[in-house]
């Protein structure tokens, strides 16, 4: 049998551990952690969803602190600088 990483494309892998490392910083703030997902990153724009608007509203908040927080801690993993953050509100993906 093949491993699965043979199989994707390896910038699938790339993305998606840098959306899960993103997501691991987004769950800092406890009042948003389980209603915030890093979704994509799209040039040098971060897209994050919440699955309600209030969520979206504390997320603006900290709209710049987030920036510059991924921008530091995950340089090595981002191969370019973000210079924006998107809000979008989402289907919750822990419901089945």
């Amino acid at each position: 049998m093949k491993k699965i990483s043979k199989q994707i494309d390896i910038s699938i892998l790339e993305k998606a551990k840098i959306l899960e490392s993103i997501n691991r910083y987004l769950s800092k703030y406890e009042s948003i952690k389980d209603k915030c997902f890093a979704c994509n990153v799209i040039n040098n724009t971060l897209i994050i969803g919440t699955t309600d608007s209030s969520t979206l509203n504390l997320l603006r908040n900290y709209y710049r602190e987030i920036l510059k927080d991924i921008n530091s801690e995950m340089n090595e993993l981002l191969s370019v600088k973000l210079n924006n953050v998107r809000f979008k509100i989402i289907k919750n993906p822990k419901i089945n």
